[in-house]
């Protein structure tokens, strides 16, 4: 059964009509696959309206000027939150992009992981070790991969090896100290306003956490690794063996992890081309750099 991205449109008209007071209202879907999300047009006006969020991590992140302001936010008739925002003019980044504004983007990254107003509201984890937090992160993408494995029998030994050897590389984390990591930070999760201004969207996967997941997924992907230092320096990290052995051992599960659908999404799991999702995870696995290149 395909799951229905409009579930809710009712009860999200009505809360718009009750906060916004504007009786009529167009709905369109924005693209992805991600939680329940629409354009709202109304008044003359566009707004962007998510519903299940973890709203009080949208508010902080808002008060702080890193994700577009809150207009309204509360619950609706079903119970669940909901926030609205105004629309954005921007896009995605580019990798361009990204090179332009290296040092506005380490430096938001900086004030994210280490701002105790974002930290305080995240669930404090038992321990602030990095192994810890790897190894939770780890028995959390094993269960999740158990839900699909019997479905890829051709990549099953190679996935269930690779994640034995990442649990034993995790095993050696030494350091620690968590931040306010985003935890999904690819350029999806970015926008580039036209007006100059630089946005992080999506909190839902934020937590308290190892640096070195946001920080391997960001340099890997879009900075070429003589930029590296630069950035690291201004987001505040070492550019040492062990910072990028963390790196690489976290940025390899991500990269598998995005490969299996997000919990409590619209994501669908295609077994047949499944085998070629899992590029970048067999590239970073191997020590290579991005296999997309960096243009």
């Amino acid at each position: 059964m395909t799951p229905d991205r409009h579930k809710h449109q009712r009860e999200v008209r009505s809360f718009l009509r009750k906060h916004l007071s504007t009786h009529d209202w167009l709905f369109s879907l924005p693209p992805g696959s991600g939680m329940e999300t629409y354009f709202a047009q109304g008044n003359e006006r566009s707004y962007f309206v998510k519903v299940g969020v973890p709203v009080e991590r949208y508010l902080a992140m808002a008060e702080l000027g890193l994700t577009p302001p809150v207009l309204a936010f509360g619950r609706l008739e079903s119970g669940l939150p909901i926030i609205v925002q105004p629309f954005i003019a921007g896009r995605r980044p580019s990798q361009r992009d990204y090179r332009d504004q290296l040092e506005k983007v380490a430096t938001l990254i900086r004030k994210i992981h280490n701002h105790p107003k974002i930290k305080r509201i995240l669930q404090p984890p038992p321990s602030n070790l990095h192994k810890e937090a790897g190894l939770r992160a780890l028995n959390q993408l094993c269960r999740k991969w158990d839900r699909y494995k019997a479905q890829v029998p051709n990549v099953a030994e190679f996935v269930e090896n690779s994640l034995a050897n990442l649990a034993q590389q995790v095993n050696l984390f030494g350091t620690k100290g968590l931040v306010a990591a985003h935890n999904d930070i690819c350029n999806a999760n970015w926008l580039f306003a036209s007006d100059g201004r630089i946005y992080l969207i999506d909190f839902e996967s934020m937590s308290l956490d190892d640096p070195a997941l946001d920080m391997g997924a960001l340099l890997w992907w879009y900075y070429r690794p003589e930029l590296w230092q630069r950035f690291l320096d201004i987001a505040g990290y070492p550019y040492d063996q062990e910072f990028k052995f963390r790196m690489r051992v976290r940025m390899a599960m991500h990269g598998l992890d995005i490969t299996l659908p997000r919990e409590q999404s619209f994501d669908s799991f295609n077994p047949n081309n499944y085998s070629e999702s899992l590029n970048d995870f067999r590239a970073i696995l191997d020590g290579k750099e991005n296999p997309q290149g960096y243009t």
